[in-house]
């Protein structure tokens, strides 16, 4: 499909239609396999990914190698801190990194800045995606705070699993360790644990979750 035939398939019933004219006259329509980053720490953000197809993770990096997962992004979803940076005209803080292949259109970050005078539907697709990434921050700051391990790990592996639409994780331990910022052997009691109480099966580099209480409130 071309450009505009995408921008319409997917946004005609979020964006007004000059507005979905700007995205295909400014946007580039690109992919990324997994593992790739198309937004690192430290840079200027010149461009906002809006994600077409895919599953991107968005990390926040210290430049030192420490790092923790804040969310996903899915179909039809932008990072609402990217744009944040971007409007304030500060380098990124925050990684993007492609969990699957993904087909993304990357809109140039000036003209980005410029719809939120312009366009209603704009800023109400902006606020609504802020409120959503910042209501599972403040969720996620809770967890860290008061809830235990197993119940941490098991809510990081539902909302990996409704994110990627499957109930088959394919992951390591020293990612999720490294994503929930505890040791990788603590992860590995936690998943023991969580299969002692038959919620999941533990594979090689997979998880199968058995018992899937997604919370339906997860965005």
């Amino acid at each position: 499909m071309k450009l505009k035939e995408i921008i319409t398939a997917n946004f005609s019933t979020i964006f007004e239609e000059k507005l979905l004219q700007e995205i295909g006259n400014n946007g580039i329509l690109k992919k990324a396999e997994s593992e790739k980053i198309i937004l690192e720490i430290r840079r200027k953000i010149d461009f906002i990914p809006l994600i077409v197809s895919g599953v991107v993770k968005v990390m926040h990096r210290d430049g030192k190698g420490n790092g923790i997962f804040l969310h996903f992004l899915a179909k039809n979803q932008l990072s609402a801190i990217a744009i944040t940076y971007a409007l304030e005209n500060k380098i990124s803080e925050i990684r993007l990194e492609a969990q699957s292949d993904i087909v993304y259109i990357a809109i140039p970050a000036k003209v980005v800045n410029s719809w939120f005078l312009k366009y209603n539907s704009w800023r109400s697709f902006y606020f609504q995606l802020n409120q959503q990434q910042t209501s599972y921050l403040i969720e996620k700051i809770d967890d860290i705070a008061f809830t235990c391990l197993e119940n941490r790990l098991l809510k990081y592996l539902q909302y990996t699993s409704l994110i990627k639409n499957n109930t088959t994780i394919n992951i390591k331990h020293f990612d999720i360790a490294r994503d929930l910022k505890v040791s990788r052997e603590t992860v590995s009691r936690a998943l023991k644990k969580l299969e002692q109480e038959k919620v999941i099966t533990l594979g090689r580099n997979k998880i199968y979750i058995v018992q899937n209480k997604i919370n339906p409130t997860i965005k």
